[in-house]
């Protein structure tokens, strides 16, 4: 499998200045940055898996491995 067609876990979040929407390949890096983007201030931090689940802040733990 190329590294375009990998399927990520995808991060966003809001701040005082916009939206970040960022990937990352692993279930444990996914929950690690969302949880850095709740510590940083960001509000409406979620995490899309692979499959299209939806899961917000009080849900990660569902998660982790």
């Amino acid at each position: 499998m190329d590294r375009t067609s990998e399927l990520h876990y995808l991060i966003s979040g809001n701040n005082q200045f916009g939206r970040v929407n960022l990937s990352r390949a692993a279930v444990g890096a996914a929950v690690k940055k969302a949880k850095e983007l709740l510590q940083e201030g960001y509000l409406d931090v979620r995490i899309s898996t692979p499959r299209g689940r939806i899961l917000l802040s009080d849900e990660f733990d569902q998660l982790e491995e």
